[in-house]
Formats: C-alpha cells, sequence, structure tokens
C-alpha cells in the first residue's frame, strides 16, 4: 500500500538529526522521534496526528460511541489535506470545536516497523500534534460517531498519560502552552 497524494517514485525519508534520541514506540507498527519547534517539512507525508483541544480553561476528551476510553482528538489525514487543515476537521468532527486557532506543538517523525501491516519497512512520515484553542463549541450529534467529555486540565491530563503512556510528554507540551496563554491572558474567552 503507498502513501496517499504520493507517487511511488517519491523517496521520502528521514535523515538522522541527533545522536541519542529517545525512540518511541506507537503501537509496534512505528517508531518516532519527537520533534518540537520546527515547521513540518512541505515534503512530508501526514497520514495521522493528533489534536489537544482545550477551551475556556477545560480539555475535552472524546471517544468513539460504545467505547469506554477517552482519549484527545485524533484521526487520519484526508489525501493531501494540509495538516492545520486536518487539525481544524478532527477537533470539529469530534468535540464540536466550531472556531478557534490550531497552533503546531511538535510532530513525530514516524518509521514503519516490520510490524506494521499497511505500509513497508521504513516507510517514513509525520504524526502532528496540535493545539486547538476553540472560542465557540458545538453541539455533535450521534451522527458523529464520536462522544467528547469536558474536563478541568488536571483531569484531562489523566486522561493524556492513561491513552498515551509513550505519548503523554509530547500531548501534554500542548497542555503547557495552553497554561502559559492563559496565564498571559492570551487564552480563549
Amino acid at each position: 500500500m503507498g502513501i496517499p497524494g504520493m507517487n511511488s517514485t517519491d523517496n521520502f525519508h528521514f535523515e538522522p538529526r541527533w545522536v541519542g534520541t529517545r525512540e518511541l514506540n506507537i503501537g509496534n507498527a512505528w517508531r518516532a522521534m519527537w520533534v518540537d519547534d520546527e515547521p513540518i517539512p512541505a515534503e512530508a507525508p501526514v497520514l495521522y496526528g493528533y489534536v489537544v483541544v482545550v477551551s475556556d480553561g477545560k480539555g475535552y476528551a472524546t471517544r468513539r460511541a460504545g467505547q469506554t476510553a477517552w482519549r484527545t482528538v485524533e484521526g487520519a489525514a484526508q489525501a493531501n489535506e494540509k495538516p492545520e487543515a486536518f487539525a481544524k476537521r478532527v477537533a470539529h468532527e469530534q468535540t464540536g470545536a466550531a472556531t478557534g486557532k490550531a497552533e503546531l506543538i511538535g510532530y513525530f517523525e514516524c518509521k514503519a516497523t516490520s510490524y506494521n501491516p499497511d505500509f513497508p519497512v521504513g516507510t517514513a512520515t509525520v504524526r502532528p500534534v496540535y493545539l486547538f484553542v476553540a472560542t465557540k463549541m458545538q453541539e455533535i450529534g450521534k451522527e458523529s460517531g464520536f462522544e467528547r467529555r469536558r474536563l478541568p486540565i488536571n483531569e484531562y491530563v489523566r486522561v493524556l498519560r492513561a491513552g498515551y503512556p509513550e505519548l503523554q510528554d509530547s500531548l501534554t507540551t500542548a497542555l503547557d502552552r495552553y497554561i502559559v496563554q492563559q496565564a498571559k491572558g492570551a487564552g480563549s474567552k
């Protein structure tokens, strides 16, 4: 299976950035390294990502209808979808975040492992992490297939820690950024 939006002649790959970086394991299918404070390379394929949605001092957890575990907003990007457009779309679909600002916190440089059933070993992609500060929230209907829960930030941190043990440091970085924005008076209101 190829990467949507890429030709078979495209050979996107990551060059090793530095020695001694901790590799993360994403579901045994991907090995990843966290990169922050850099824009996503223009030629990098984005197949999946995470969005930490907050509004008025609360975090929004989501889950598919019928599931028991709460998680942050996450999902697959559509073919040729820009990363910021992806963040806004999934935030709206899963939590009802109608308006607001999406801010790139960082991304995981990922390579497929031999356990990946969908991609050849070594296939490179990125998984962005966005902070979405919603200025308006709408109800989501049952047709969305998702349920949402509004939580105080401290409880939302627990959701992230439980749902993403290897990725929690990267995801909570988004909440740290939001807390600083709130302290400076630049948060949502």
